[in-house]
């Protein structure tokens, strides 16, 4: 069989056109890929350098900072007391009633429980393909790996969640009062020396006494385990306790300042007769 030489030359055109094409789909398209996806590595190294590098240069501000903010936590917490028992509640629901003016029906004191932290969001890191040894050798370069930590004491423990272990007992107050006496009860709290807040406040108006009927809820704080602090007892001295009218009886006008029997005439006579 006898080709002739245009058919050769159509022959060898093809085979050209076939190696352009397999050459762009299985040598030059992956390069193009792998090279974008090297240039878009190249950016993130570049702004990771920048960052560590920037982190560098700031590094005796991050620490100074950082130990400023320590110290002047602490100091907040130092006016944390030690503990909250049942006692402190219970003489805030007394100075509430004498102070406010209210009428406290009931108190409701719950157990001492640690406060909730709620975790920061991490900032989310950009995907990036480059191996991790990469990173270290960038590191290592620019000083900022295995950088020793600034002094946090003992109180920083290993998660970093509530390092100083805030606790909280959660005490309800249930009464009757006026508006203007609610207002003081209100400002009362805000006053205490403790630290406490208002977690719940609810009211609503009584036809039949014509005051407010409600109840607060308060979240009373301390720090336990403070070195060179110990729990304070509250002062009871000018609370009265307990009640000469067991029956809760009204009292009539000509009884106040009435002499006591046995200091009168009468308790005189008998003890008198006694004696005889």
């Amino acid at each position: 069989m006898k080709v002739s030489k245009r058919d050769v030359l159509l022959l060898l055109g093809f085979l050209g056109i076939l190696a352009a094409v397999c050459s762009y789909v299985f040598v030059f398209q992956p390069t193009m890929e792998k090279t974008r996806a090297l240039t878009e590595e190249n950016k993130q190294l570049a702004a990771r350098i920048a960052d560590l590098q920037n982190k560098s240069d700031n590094r005796d501000t991050y620490e100074s900072e950082t130990a400023q903010m320590r110290r002047e936590m602490e100091e907040i917490f130092q006016l944390f007391p030690v503990d909250v028992r049942e006692e402190n509640a219970v003489l805030l629901a007394i100075n509430q009633e004498l102070l406010a003016p209210m009428k406290v029906g009931s108190i409701t004191i719950d157990p001492l429980l640690e406060v909730p932290v709620v975790e920061a969001e991490q900032e989310e890191m950009p995907d990036a393909t480059y191996e991790i040894d990469e990173v270290e050798a960038i590191e290592d370069a620019t000083g900022t790996q295995d950088a020793p930590t600034p002094e946090t004491g003992d109180t920083q423990d290993a998660s970093g969640v509530n390092p100083f272990h805030l606790m909280y007992r959660r005490a309800t107050i249930n009464y009757d009062v006026s508006y203007e006496g609610l207002k003081r009860s209100v400002k009362n709290i805000c006053m205490q020396t403790d630290r406490m807040v208002i977690d719940n406040l609810s009211v609503v108006y009584d036809e039949q006494t014509g005051l407010l009927k409600g109840s607060t809820t308060v979240n009373m704080f301390c720090v336990p385990g403070q070195e060179g602090k110990e729990y304070e007892e509250p002062d009871f001295g000018g609370v009265l306790l307990g009640t000469d009218n067991i029956f809760g009886t009204r009292v009539i006008r000509s009884e106040s300042n009435l002499p006591d029997l046995e200091d009168g005439a009468e308790g005189e006579a008998g003890e008198n007769a006694e004696a005889e």
